[in-house]
């Protein structure tokens, strides 16, 4: 049996009302648990021996994502969308439009098959907003574009998967 894979350089990711956005990258997609019953033994057995168990217990953080888009100030950029919403989620005290909770938003990242005409994988991502935003480094003498980085915090992200995208023989 072959096992179908994908590569990572076919996305699309769109958020509630904000669609159509070219993005560099998403960097990362985060989950972590804590675990709780390592730290000491649960019990001791014949001959002295100790038994451990690990368990869940709950989330050490809500799911995060990292985004990338290049800088641009075009309004139907990813860039300008992105800066938008990330502003109407600043505090008023900043500046910001201190509307976080009424600016949650879904979301969904599609990751395709090779020949790009198929979903492999989707991510939906439910009540993301922004938490910090970022920009690359300038420099007179660099070559680069120009990055910002948007980091996200969300309520629940769920793994779709999509048996149309698999390939192989």
């Amino acid at each position: 049996m072959v096992l179908a894979t994908t590569s990572a350089s076919k996305y699309y990711i769109e958020f509630d009302g904000l669609t159509e956005m070219p993005i560099k990258s998403v960097a990362e997609v985060s989950y972590d648990s804590k675990t709780t019953g390592f730290e000491n033994p649960i019990e001791s057995t014949k001959q002295g021996k100790t038994n451990r168990q690990t368990t869940p217990g709950g989330f050490a953080s809500n799911p995060s994502i990292k985004i990338e888009a290049y800088l641009c100030g075009d309004p139907s950029s990813a860039s300008k969308k992105l800066n938008q919403w990330f502003q109407s989620c600043v505090p008023a005290s900043d500046g910001g439009g201190a509307s976080w909770r009424n600016s949650r938003k879904n979301a969904s990242i599609v990751i395709y098959a090779p020949d790009g005409d198929k979903e492999a994988v989707r991510y939906n991502i439910y009540g993301a907003w922004i938490k910090s935003y970022g920009m690359a480094d300038t420099d007179a003498t660099g070559g680069d574009l120009a990055v910002e980085t948007y980091d996200f915090v969300c309520e629940r992200i769920e793994r779709v998967t999509s048996n149309a995208g698999a390939t192989g023989t």
